[in-house]
């Protein structure tokens, strides 16, 4: 695997992870629009977001190396 698929991938994974899981949740909540939760997820979506990003952040570095340390060849092969 080259490094641009690597990169890629960890990229998805964080793009997954920093707007996937604060959005779905949202989702969720809003099932019922007037509920708390969806009336509390819609004011506080930017610290979510923000919070989202860092996390996502935080997956597609540790995707980067652990696919980069799975697609190593073994020492001495």
């Amino acid at each position: 695997m080259t490094r641009r698929a690597t990169l890629a991938a960890a990229l998805a994974a964080g793009l997954l992870v920093g707007l996937g899981v604060p959005l779905v949740e949202l989702a969720l909540d809003c099932r019922v629009r007037t509920s708390e939760g969806c009336v509390w997820g819609r004011a506080l979506l930017g610290v979510s977001l923000s919070v989202g990003a860092v996390l996502g952040l935080l997956a597609g570095t540790i995707t980067y190396f652990v696919v980069r340390a799975l697609r190593r060849p073994p020492p001495g092969a």
